[in-house]
């Protein structure tokens, strides 16, 4: 018997995954999840073996929500399935305790080859995502730049560069505006940008946003 979660804020995807998940051998009970507390009370609650995890999500993002589910199961796995820029956020999701990572645009078979790989106890990530790197280059520069950031920064320079005022991302993120202020100008320093417009250019460039 194999118990799965997925964490993701669109219905249809999640339902999508499901009819394929209950195709797998041995897989017998999906719950859904499509926000990160919810997802880290149903992994104290129902004891998941796996969890397929959007990093974009609502309450708690997806990067802060692994070692959360981790605490609340320690023997759960994870598979992120994102949207996100893998050359960026793979070895992240790696760091905060995945064992996969398969971008949404990859054919479902795929996903599902990866979800057999990790509850296996495989794990899964992009060769060329994970550790890479084109040091010395201007491109490599930036990408030095990006490192410097926490993923909570990450976060938080991904809602700036989509418009979300200070007060909304505060909300999203449990936080006073103040504090996401105090965020906002720590990363201005350590991406040395003065602006908000800058802080937009950066995040385009390196695929932060579409």
């Amino acid at each position: 018997m194999t118990t799965i979660l997925i964490v993701d804020d669109h219905p249809a995807l999640r339902l999508v995954i499901k009819v394929h998940l209950l195709q797998l051998l041995g897989v017998t009970d999906v719950i859904e999840a499509d926000n990160g507390q919810m997802a880290v009370e149903i992994a104290r609650e129902h004891k998941p073996d796996l969890a397929i995890l959007d990093l974009d999500i609502p309450r708690i993002s997806g990067l802060d929500v692994i070692p959360r589910l981790k605490l609340a199961h320690s023997s759960i796995r994870v598979l992120v399935l994102s949207g996100q820029n893998p050359a960026t956020f793979a070895s992240r999701a790696m760091r905060s305790g995945a064992q996969g990572f398969v971008g949404k645009s990859q054919d479902m078979r795929e996903i599902m080859r990866g979800v057999e790989a990790v509850l296996a106890r495989y794990t899964v990530f992009p060769m060329n995502a994970v550790g890479g790197g084109m040091s010395g280059s201007a491109a490599g520069l930036e990408e030095d730049k990006l490192k410097l950031l926490s993923d909570k920064e990450i976060v938080i320079l991904q809602m700036l560069s989509k418009g979300m005022s200070n007060k909304a991302i505060g909300d999203a993120l449990f936080m006073s505006d103040k504090t996401v202020s105090t965020y906002k100008s720590r990363i201005q320093e350590k991406l040395g940008v003065s602006s908000l417009a800058g802080l937009i250019e950066f995040a385009s460039l390196q695929k932060l946003i579409d």
